[in-house]
């Protein structure tokens, strides 16, 4: 069951892509264009490495697991995020710090990537998984920082 990080939408492609889109295709399926890599595996190597880097402090751990265990006790809920879950959900939270240029983790971190992480982990009425992230969010309280 868990062998995604995270539930992405990315929408439909504009109309000039896909006309581009079809276009290119005449057809030969061994001529192909196929567009160069984003990042050569060096450059994501040492991007994982900085993210691995980013800080999580006790405080936000803490949180981390309120929030998980409050998604196993939610009523609407079957499953609820697991320890592997919960690792990824810290990873990510690491990411999206370090893409916003800091080397720590803040609770507002762990709630920006909460439903994406979350809607591929709940077992349950899958309709109302949203209402379910809000209401976890909003029951579990917040550290608070000196």
């Amino acid at each position: 069951m868990d062998r995604f990080a995270v539930k992405l939408s990315l929408g439909y492609p504009d109309r000039d892509s896909e006309l581009a889109m079809l276009a290119d295709d005449d057809g030969s399926r061994n001529e192909r264009h196929i567009p160069p890599p984003v990042l050569s595996p060096e450059r994501l190597a040492v991007l994982q490495n900085h993210v691995a880097q980013v800080a999580v402090c006790d405080k936000v751990r803490s949180y981390l697991v309120a929030l998980s265990e409050a998604t196993r006790r939610h009523p609407s809920v079957v499953l609820g995020v697991s320890p592997r879950g919960l690792l990824a959900w810290q990873r990510l939270a690491r990411a999206y710090a370090h893409l916003k240029g800091r080397d720590f983790v803040t609770p507002d971190d762990v709630q920006a990537v909460a439903k994406p992480v979350l809607e591929v982990r709940l077992a349950g009425d899958f309709a109302t998984a949203t209402s379910v992230i809000e209401s976890v969010l909003a029951d579990v309280p917040v550290p608070v920082f000196d």
